[in-house]
């Protein structure tokens, strides 16, 4: 048997951030799109949208910023703030990956 867990934040008991959202956050990093995040993580650029509202609705600050067109093409840019919330999700992971590791792989 394997053993596993997500890993998620809320606040005033309201998710803020999971394994999806992470995802979501990642792949806007990477794509610098967020059409383009949406599709790798395989929901509808309504629901990114929603969901990136929804986290910065529950923080008070923004964790996008959006330029548009024009010569250089327009593109989405994270925040800051938004990486260091990429960075804690991960340091958290990690962690809880490696005591679970840690703990043994065999169970009775």
């Amino acid at each position: 048997m394997r053993f596993r867990f997500k890993v998620w934040g809320e606040i005033d008991g309201k998710p803020l951030m999971g394994p999806g959202r992470y995802r979501l956050l990642s792949a806007l990093q990477k794509t610098r799109s967020i059409n383009a995040a949406a599709n790798e993580v395989g929901v509808s650029y309504r629901r990114a949208w929603a969901q990136i509202r929804e986290m910065e609705n529950l923080l008070g600050y923004p964790l996008i910023i959006s330029n548009r067109g024009g010569k250089s093409g327009g593109g989405t840019a994270l925040t800051s703030e938004a990486i260091k919330l990429i960075q804690q999700y991960e340091k958290l992971s990690h962690k809880l990956n490696a005591a679970i590791k840690a703990s043994g792989r065999r169970v009775p």
